[in-house]
């Protein structure tokens, strides 16, 4: 990563350089090398071109090297010369990179103090594109207010979107939610100390996989400090954080490694022509066979190392003699690397040079590193010993006859104590027979073994090893020796142990909770349920469960239900949250609840995973809170009929009385010679008229106190506040209140039960009433006011001019047994929420601008075709707030 990061750097368009705790300035880019004529040493720290009298020059340095000190930012002004020998002014500003609150390295800019023209600053921003085009990773430019303004190659291709896309990246989860805040902090915080920031998040890739990377931020000033531009560099640091892999899967990469290291391999013609060339060479160069036959007069070996080349290739083709450089070669990406390039002939048996074969080993890294004597050695010691880990050599008769350094730094004992392992101790007493059974057992019948064991280091601690052995033959099958690996597998036992009692945790968690947990792969319908899953839909754990072994299971509804999130969760990624009903073998009923994800897996396949909880008993406790509910309701009702018993009067009164003046009026016309049979019939009519109107009151109270489960109808809101009104009639006389009804005109019919939304409409008139009874310095009014909604809902609004309420009331006057009067119960608000959001509806409530407060409701309108639009009427508990559905 460090080189990684050394190449985006010297790609920067500004003079870039990078400093250690103490002083040291251990990079400088390409811009900074060139301005100052001073390159970078390959093994000395660069130092400052100071300009001036060696006092003065001495004293800038060790003031540069005293700010460095104090971990803080900084900017100083250094004299200096230009490589051209003229005079300039360069201002560095310089930030820290922390790590645990300490500074791990310092990143500085030098910038000329001179301002730049017009036209080349133009002519510089369209290199600047085109640089961090061609940076190899990921990079994003922002404003200095945070804008995305461009994205490379690199970082299109990784997310796969448009850079108009990724303007709001922090709307579509390329930022992991998790990362996402912090990551945002971390920019502000940078952005407002215009200072370098170093945060690591993951980022969603085009595929769909999240990726760690280390997200380095870095401002681009001009010479006034001004910030132009944000440079974010995304630098993949993904398999690092994978550092919980097992270690056997470490062994078995650690080993691939090994065996896998590129070498480039070229064949050359007895007179130095090229005739091949292998794969990993090919790949390095990024080129074609034909265009490297010609690789004299190509640019794949370095201009300065060409002619050194050229000539050992010749040389060695007239002598006839090996051929050893080093030169450096151009990789596809331009940048060379050294490498090794070693020609050796290959003859006939009359010493007739056939072909050359020329190994290309890269050695870049050994000639840049400090340690390249002791990494090489280390090299050598992997590639003598093998393998990594402790190697044991045994005689075919099972006598120790060797071992590495590792099995002597873990026992601390020689060779000659080691060959008595069975009874020196070294192997667990419990892991003895095994071992002698099964260690002897392979050298008399010849086969590998393979076996888990216990030994005992130098230090008194017990740790698991994996023994591994496989014999070596002679040309005539004959056992000539045993190679054994130990490998220890401690950590890996202890991990797996873990992972069991975290496993057992989980499912007495998932027991206890009734909650399971499954995984569906949508493309084959491979399924796989924990424990807990097996026990909520009845089946045997020792069956395998299929997709159609799930559907069986359902009800006609809930299979209607599965088959549709089915068919979106293979549409692509998304989140399902839905009820569903299991019959059981014995014909009884589970209630199930699902919460799951659909999204593509590592391999690439669609996938719906989630948890399955029982939820049987809390819908029964549900079901039967409904019930005591509709009883609340019911209660409210009935206690509502002495405060009605004045309307009722009046409302039957007054048709009995029209009953009693037509039949006097009926009895004296017909007394009359002759009698008058029109009005005699008249009379008759307006009788059977009245009579039929104090039936409906009758109908009307009957239903509002009634018991009858609710009926879902079409129902016209004006009608049934009209008659709410006229029920309520006695009591707006006996208070003295005015009602003014605004009804809209042409409403749709609302799906509900008109006995309970009367009993809304009834409740909120009351409270009105109520809010009214102390007001006496103004007209007491009441509004009832009803209108199309054009969200398909129909409003019914109480309005009134009395005490209101107070604002930290207003919360909470929805709620069961609250009020604000001496007297009343706290619950018509609270079942009035009840039957609205049954409704599907919403409730609300607030202040006017003068006096008082209007309560209102919406309900959704009654579907054309003639169905309901999704309501379902029943008692269930409503949510906490008690404002919206």
């Amino acid at each position: 990563m460090q080189t990684e990061l050394g190449r985006v750097l010297d790609a920067l368009p500004g003079m870039v350089f990078s400093a250690l705790p103490d002083g040291r300035i251990d990079f400088v880019n390409r811009d900074l090398a060139h301005f100052s004529g001073v390159p970078m040493a390959e093994t000395n720290a660069w130092e400052w071109p100071v300009h001036g009298e060696p006092a003065e020059a001495s004293m800038i340095v060790d003031r540069f090297r005293s700010m460095l000190s104090r971990d803080e930012p900084f900017e100083m002004d250094i004299p200096t010369l230009r490589a051209d020998g003229e005079r300039r002014l360069l201002r560095v500003r310089c930030n820290p990179m922390l790590k645990d609150s300490k500074v791990q390295k310092w990143y500085g800019l030098a910038n000329e103090r001179e301002l730049a023209s017009t036209d080349s600053r133009t002519e510089h921003e369209t290199d600047f594109q085109r640089i961090v085009d061609s940076i190899p990773v990921p990079v994003a430019v922002t404003t200095p207010t945070g804008d995305v303004e461009a994205l490379n190659n690199p970082a299109l291709e990784y997310f796969g979107m448009t850079l108009e896309e990724l303007k709001n990246w922090k709307a579509i989860e390329v930022v992991h939610p998790e990362d996402l805040q912090h990551t945002i902090a971390d920019q502000l915080e940078a952005h407002r100390t215009a200072t370098f920031y170093n945060v690591e998040s993951r980022h969603l890739r085009s595929d769909g996989v999240y990726r760690w990377h280390n997200v380095l931020g870095l401002p681009f000033k001009d010479r006034d400090g001004n910030i132009l531009r944000w440079f974010h560099l995304l630098v993949d640091i993904d398999d690092r954080k994978k550092a919980e892999l097992a270690l056997a899967m470490r062994e078995r990469e650690a080993q691939l490694v090994l065996e896998s290291i590129p070498a480039g391999i070229a064949v050359l013609a007895p007179d130095g022509k090229v005739e091949a060339i292998n794969g990993p060479l090919l790949r390095y160069y990024g080129r074609k066979l034909e265009e490297l036959r010609d690789w004299g007069n190509t640019d794949v070996v370095h201009p300065d190392d060409m002619p050194r080349m050229i000539a050992a290739v010749s040389d060695a083709v007239a002598s006839g003699s090996p051929y050893d450089r080093e030169v450096r070669l151009r990789r596809a990406d331009g940048t060379y690397r050294w490498f090794q390039v070693t020609g050796h002939p290959l003859k006939s048996e009359d010493g007739k040079i056939i072909r050359w074969y020329a190994l290309h080993m890269d050695i870049d890294d050994r000639k840049q590193a400090e340690e390249a004597l002791a990494e090489r050695e280390r090299e050598s010691r992997l590639v003598i010993d093998g393998i990594a880990g402790m190697i044991a050599i045994f005689s075919p008769d099972a006598k120790l006859i060797g071992g590495n350094q590792q099995i002597i730094d873990y026992f601390q004992r020689p060779i000659e104590e080691l060959d008595n392992w069975a009874t020196n101790g070294i192997t667990h007493p419990d892991d003895l027979q095994i071992c002698i059974d099964s260690f002897m057992g392979a050298i008399a019948t010849g086969e590998p073994y393979d076996y888990e064991t216990r030994f005992l280091r130098h230090d008194g601690t017990w740790r698991w090893f994996q023994l591994r052995g496989l014999p070596l033959r002679n040309t005539d099958g004959q056992i000539v020796r045993w190679y054994g690996l130990l490998t220890d597998i401690d950590d890996r036992k202890r991990t797996e142990e873990n992972l069991r009692r975290s496993e057992a945790f989980l499912a007495d968690a998932q027991r206890l909770s009734k909650t399971g947990s499954f995984s569906l792969k949508l493309g084959t319908d491979e399924v796989t349920w924990s424990a807990e899953t097996y026990r909520i839909f009845g089946i045997d754990p020792s069956t395998r469960v299929t997709l159609r072994t799930i559907l069986s299971r359902l009800d006609h509804d809930s299979f209607a239900r599965v088959q549709r999130v089915l068919e979106r969760a293979r549409e692509g990624s998304g989140d399902f949250d839905y009820d569903i009903t299991l019959v059981m073998p014995d014909k009884s009923m589970k209630h199930v609840r699902v919460l799951a994800h659909s999204e593509r897996n590592k391999d690439g396949e669609q996938e719906l995973t989630g948890a399955v909880q029982d939820v049987t008993e809390s819908r029964r406790a549900e079901e039967t809170l409904n019930q005591v509910r509709s009883e609340l309701a019911y209660v409210t009702r009935v206690t509502s009929l002495g405060v009605l018993t004045a309307s009722i009067a009046h409302e039957v009164n007054q048709p009995l009385a029209g009953i009693v003046t037509n039949a006097n009026t009926c009895l004296r016309v017909l007394a009359t010679e002759p009698p008058n049979m029109e009005v005699a019939k008249d009379s008759a009519r307006r009788m059977i008229r009245d009579a039929n109107r104090a039936a409906d009151v009758i109908v009307r109270l009957r239903a509002l106190f009634s018991r009858k489960p609710p009926i879902i109808e079409p129902i016209d809101m004006n009608e049934i506040a009209s008659e709410v009104v006229a029920l309520a009639l006695s009591d707006l006389q006996r208070a003295r209140v005015s009602v003014a009804t605004e009804f809209g005109h042409n409403l749709p019919p609302v799906a509900g039960a008109r006995v309970q939304l009367q009993q809304v409409i009834m409740n909120l008139l009351r409270n009105a009433i109520e809010a009214l009874a102390g007001i006496n310095d103004r007209p007491k009014q009441i509004t009832i006011k009803t209108q199309a909604d054009p969200t398909g809902e129909v409003q019914v609004s109480v309005s009134d001019d009395g005490v209101g309420f107070a604002s930290q009331e207003m919360g909470r006057i929805f709620d069961a047994f609250y009020t604000t009067k001496p007297d009343g119960m706290g619950i018509g608000l609270s079942v009035s929420r009840s039957i609205v959001e049954n409704h599907n509806g919403r409730l609300w409530a607030k202040a006017n601008n003068s006096h008082g407060a209007t309560v209102a409701f919406a309900i959704p309108t009654y579907d054309v075709a003639g169905e309901p639009c999704d309501v379902e009427v029943r008692d269930r508990p409503h949510s906490p707030s008690g404002t919206l559905r």
